[in-house]
C-alpha cells in the first residue's frame, strides 16, 4: 500500500492537501502513469503539480523500498524536483511543498521542498 499526501502553501498560514492512495494491486498502474510523465518530462512538455508530485513520489518510494537513509531520499527529491519544476504550469506562487509518503510498513518519510 502506498498513501501519498502531499501539500503546497502559497503564504505560511494557508495550505492545501491532496492524498493519492495506491493498494499493491494497482502499483503496476501507477508504475505506467510514471512512466507517462517521465516521457512528458524527456519532451520537456508541461507538468501540472499532481504529476510531478507522482513522479517524484515513484522515485522516493524506489528508495524507501531499498531502505536509502532520509537525508539521502530528501536530497535527491529535492535535485529531482527543483531539476523538474520549470516543466510545471501553475507554480507562480507556490512558497513551499511537502510530500508525506507511507510505503508499505515502512516509518513515514516526509519530504519538503522550498520554492
Amino acid at each position: 500500500m502506498i498513501h501519498i499526501k502531499y501539500s503546497s502553501s502559497k503564504n505560511s498560514k494557508k495550505r492545501d492537501f491532496t492524498e493519492i492512495q495506491v493498494c499493491n494491486q494497482k502499483e503496476n498502474a501507477f508504475k505506467i502513469i510514471y512512466q507517462i510523465i517521465n516521457q512528458k518530462i524527456i519532451e520537456k512538455r508541461s507538468l501540472s503539480l499532481e504529476q510531478l508530485v507522482i513522479f517524484c513520489s515513484f522515485k522516493i518510494i524506489k528508495k524507501i523500498r531499498n531502505k536509502t537513509n532520509h537525508q539521502e531520499i530528501q536530497k535527491e527529491s529535492t535535485k529531482q524536483f527543483l531539476k523538474n519544476k520549470a516543466n510545471l504550469k501553475n507554480l507562480k506562487n507556490i512558497k513551499t511543498m511537502t510530500i508525506e509518503i507511507m510505503v508499505d510498513r515502512f516509518p513515514k518519510n516526509i519530504i519538503k521542498f522550498s520554492i
